[in-house]
């Protein structure tokens, strides 16, 4: 597989599945809130989850850094980076929920993390990076939104609270749907070129 570009495991798909996951996850939790109906065992359980997806992260991360894994370096460099700034977000906001933390610490740490994710947006665009750099740079923008945006609802409280939620769990829902996308083509992009070069 080293000659056609490829490693036997492409962790790229396996990432925007988790990033999918993680979205889902993460738009159904911000419903909760929204709808009044967020309890501690909700908090618990969507904490675990959260943890699990960052933790996943971790290991596709160190994979992507320090494995010959058959992607370019500007590659390694986007997703690599991007893939170890969600496992930090995912295991900080799912540790914290399944706690009972505050995130107000966490959101000053986390609204760093998105600019970064949003200067990976930018590069997308302005290297024309990925098959579909417009639904990559949707993916950027949204996850880059999803961590800035844990600060100001960390600090909200009644209405101003149950509307955040809402428009987190927009956001997250466009980040899984452009994860989905992303991955979902990568998966059989990725066999037909291998199967193509054979």
């Amino acid at each position: 597989m080293e000659a056609l570009g490829l490693s036997t495991y492409n962790p790229l798909v396996f990432i925007l599945a988790v990033v999918t996951a993680a979205g889902v996850s993460g738009a159904a939790y911000l419903l909760y809130v929204a709808l009044g109906k967020e309890t501690e065992e909700v908090r618990k359980q969507f904490g675990a989850m959260f943890f699990a997806f960052g933790l996943f992260a971790v290991a596709v991360f160190l994979q992507l850094l320090w494995t010959q894994w058959g992607g370019p370096p500007q590659y390694t460099e986007l997703f690599g980076v991007a893939t170890g700034l969600f496992a930090l977000v995912s295991i900080g906001v799912g540790f914290s929920l399944y706690k009972g933390w505050d995130l107000r610490g966490l959101g000053w740490a986390t609204a760093v993390i998105g600019l970064y994710l949003l200067q990976g947006a930018r590069a997308v665009t302005t290297f024309q990076m990925t098959r579909n750099p417009s639904v990559t740079f949707t993916l950027w923008v949204a996850a880059g939104l999803a961590a800035i945006g844990v600060l100001p609802y960390a600090y909200a409280k009644g209405s101003a609270r149950r509307y955040l939620a809402y428009a987190g769990a927009v956001v997250l829902a466009v980040m899984a749907l452009a994860a989905f996308l992303t991955g979902f083509n990568a998966y059989f992009g990725h066999i037909a070129r291998a199967v193509q070069q054979q």
